[in-house]
């Protein structure tokens, strides 16, 4: 785990994560912000759709001037300015949200950006803050687990790993970045456990069991390994999961289908890349 998490996905994604997490906080009784009729808001969500980001921000900046606790407006706009590379104000956006709500993208954005900048002490510092802050969320507890992985303190990254799950046990991906953790320095079964409970609180994440994949392909398990690929790719065709499925059956010494596979695999990369 080389980075914090959540950096790389599409401006798109990033903004539908944070609507679902308001979605929560609405029902747990945190303050979230509602839509409103015909605002620049709405505007905005239109013209990231279309790809017109110049356009969605004017709107965001509009928006937060008449409505300044409109933490998802901030938050769209951070991720914006983000993507052409206005990393301080977005840092300061995202500070901004957090005098507002605890808002989990907003920690999760500001941790990574700042670890991103060698300010590790201060993304440390928000992410402990949150787990005190959002007591019930694992998300805080595991991107602790993953710092202190890469500080080398192995015993200190496993108990926090063990804190993201008792935080929240429903939490499917704590479990998948424990297991993940378990297989790469060959703990205890080498994370089969926790990497099958993810899939059964995640069934229909095909990362998830394209994980798991990988987890019982190390192990010995390439078999298994086999099925959980091919879960993977019947929820969500993706080549790189292709890849892992034709290495698993090379290895296996089924040749002849890893080749049909590979050709396959290939001719349409080849066709992607025109």
């Amino acid at each position: 785990m080389a980075t914090l998490a959540n950096v790389n996905r599409t401006i798109i994604d990033r903004i539908r994560y944070a609507a679902m997490i308001t979605a929560f906080m609405i029902l747990a009784g945190l303050p979230a912000i509602d839509g409103h009729a015909k605002s620049p808001f709405q505007a905005a969500q239109r013209f990231i759709e279309t790809g017109q980001h110049t356009e969605a921000r004017r709107a965001l900046k509009s928006e937060l001037r008449m409505r300044p606790e409109n933490i998802e407006a901030r938050y769209n706009l951070a991720v914006l300015l983000e993507d052409i590379q206005h990393q301080q104000q977005a840092l300061t956006l995202y500070e901004e949200n957090l005098t507002y709500a605890w808002h989990l993208p907003s920690i999760i954005n500001l941790a990574a950006l700042l670890q991103h900048q060698g300010k590790t002490k201060q993304a440390r510092l928000w992410l402990q803050k949150a787990t005190k802050k959002i007591k019930h969320e694992a998300t805080p507890w595991y991107l602790l687990a993953a710092m202190a992985e890469q500080d080398g303190q192995m015993v200190k990254a496993a108990s926090l790993y063990r804190k993201a799950l008792k935080a929240d046990p429903l939490n499917g991906f704590a479990y998948l970045h424990y297991a993940d953790f378990q297989s790469r320095h060959e703990e205890s079964d080498k994370g089969l456990k926790y990497a099958a409970k993810a899939t059964r609180v995640l069934p229909n994440c095909a990362p998830c069991w394209r994980k798991y994949g990988d987890i019982l392909h190390k192990a010995g398990q390439k078999q298994d390994a086999i099925k959980a690929f091919q879960r993977s790719l019947a929820i969500q065709p993706n080549s790189e999961t292709r890849q892992h499925l034709i290495d698993t059956l090379h290895s296996l010494g089924q040749h002849k289908r890893a080749e049909r596979m590979q050709q396959a695999l290939n001719t349409w990369r080849k066709q992607q890349s025109k």
